[in-house]
């Protein structure tokens, strides 16, 4: 028994690790839900691959718009590199509110649309990744930017790509991303000792 419980005092529980210790929990949800809609859209997409490019479009529009805050929502507690997340959330949001304004966009301009907002996205991911290397959970963030940029590359360089390749593309993109915002969002519940 140690001096401290010897005195009656129970061990006091373990510090947070210093990356969560200034995270405000209390919106754990909003990920969490935030997550089960890109989800739920990306099996959409993987499911419907043959619907009309309007409705693609509305789908990818969304989509996009979502993976926007949910970069924020990842990045954006990180005092340092906070304008970042910012940076990749806003171009994200623009690249979606573009494609849901536009209607009679063709299948070429929402490709280009959405493969050059993934490129930049991942790019300033990948950055915030290497520049947080001693941080716990870098790779993640490093395979995730590294994985939009591919999926961005292969996009913007193949336009004519059919309706299914692009469905295919963008709807495993919010699959990866709707999980790691679930994954987040159960972190922060936890943190709250799950409390509601």
């Amino acid at each position: 028994m140690t001096s401290y419980e010897s005195q009656g005092n129970s061990i006091p529980p373990p510090p947070r690790p210093i990356e969560y210790r200034d995270v405000d929990a209390s919106g754990w949800w909003a990920p969490l839900l935030l997550g089960v809609i890109l989800v739920g859209l990306g099996i959409w997409m993987l499911t419907n691959l043959f619907e009309s490019v309007v409705v693609l479009a509305w789908i990818a529009g969304v989509s996009l718009i979502a993976g926007g805050i949910v970069e924020v929502a990842a990045l954006g507690g990180r005092q340092a590199l906070g304008w970042v997340a910012w940076l990749g959330a806003l171009l994200l949001v623009a690249a979606g509110v573009v494609v849901l304004v536009w209607p009679d966009i063709t299948l070429r301009a929402l490709a280009v649309l959405a493969g050059a907002a993934l490129v930049v996205a991942g790019s300033l991911r990948l950055v915030t990744a290497l520049y947080n290397r001693h941080e716990p959970g870098w790779t993640l963030d490093l395979g995730i930017g590294g994985f939009g940029i591919a999926l961005g590359a292969v996009i913007v360089t193949w336009p004519d790509a059919t309706l299914v390749v692009l469905a295919v593309s963008l709807g495993i993109r919010a699959i990866a991303t709707g999980l790691v915002a679930i994954g987040t969002g159960w972190q922060m519940h936890s943190m709250r000792g799950g409390r509601p």
